[in-house]
């Protein structure tokens, strides 16, 4: 099979986690997920980042790109991309943890980790729904989703959406 092909399906198998990843940037102010409460090592959960707002605006976008999604590729896409969304932010979740373990602050530069930790969540979801994934698709996204992050985080601070470019 030709590389694009393995681009474009790695593309349209992530397409709801990208789109999640994506939109929860747009709620400025909501109820952090964490309750603002403090790990043993007193410093933050994960921090005002991550909101519950954020996470439903996150995974209805995901989702709706499942519904559009299951019009090519049957019903079964929307279950798959709302556990895709969900996973995904589920893995951004686990990104800020491992950040405030480390001792960065909110908004502080993690490369790889900024970029890529929701497509390992949405790659768990993928493969619990039976998706089947090859190495070319995985390593495509990964690539792709690095280049985008850095791309769009760019475009989201010149927009005022977010507080750094990262």
């Amino acid at each position: 099979m030709p590389i694009i092909d393995y681009v474009i399906l790695s593309i349209l198998y992530y397409l709801p986690a990208l789109v999640a990843n994506g939109s929860a940037p747009f709620v400025k102010n909501g109820t952090p997920i964490d309750f603002r409460k403090n790990f043993v090592d007193g410093r933050r959960l994960l921090g005002d980042g991550k909101t519950f707002e954020g996470l439903l605006v996150a995974v209805t976008f995901g989702t709706t790109v499942g519904i559009i999604l299951a019009k090519f590729l049957g019903i079964f896409w929307i279950y798959v991309s709302f556990i895709e969304s969900l996973l995904a932010m589920l893995g951004d979740m686990v990104g800020a943890f491992i950040k405030r373990r480390l001792g960065l602050a909110r908004g502080a530069r993690a490369i790889g980790l900024d970029q890529l930790d929701f497509i390992l969540g949405a790659s768990l979801a993928l493969i619990l729904s039976k998706i089947s994934l090859n190495i070319y698709e995985f390593l495509s996204i990964v690539v792709i989703a690095f280049v985008l992050h850095i791309l769009t985080n760019n475009v989201a601070y010149r927009l005022k959406i977010k507080s750094v470019p990262w």
